[in-house]
């Protein structure tokens, strides 16, 4: 029970939309450094893209949790764009490695 119940200019849902846009710029910063923790932007855009959405169904009305919510989308794109051209990279790396080997 808190102390004070009806604390004026309180919003229901304003410390998650707060979360998911930290967890939305952390995701961008990892995506930027990607090649040190790989694949760690998209599990914390995920996690930015749920306490968004959670804030807006618990009624929050500003645009942090709109930002969150469109850098967590970002950088989940990216980095999943990244993730799969990598993939490609290594599966042609392998087709062509009987090629190298003469």
């Amino acid at each position: 029970m808190s102390q004070y119940p009806n604390q004026p200019g309180g919003q229901q849902g304003k410390s998650l939309a707060t979360a998911s846009m930290v967890l939305g710029i952390v995701a961008l910063v990892f995506l930027a450094f990607n090649a040190v923790i790989p694949f760690l932007e998209v599990i914390i855009g995920v996690a930015g893209i749920v306490t968004a959405t959670s804030a807006r169904k618990q009624g929050y009305k500003g645009g942090m949790a709109v930002a969150g919510l469109v850098c967590s989308i970002i950088a989940v794109a990216l980095g999943g764009l990244y993730w799969l051209m990598c993939t490609m990279c290594g599966c042609g790396a392998l087709c062509a490695l009987p090629f190298l080997v003469l």
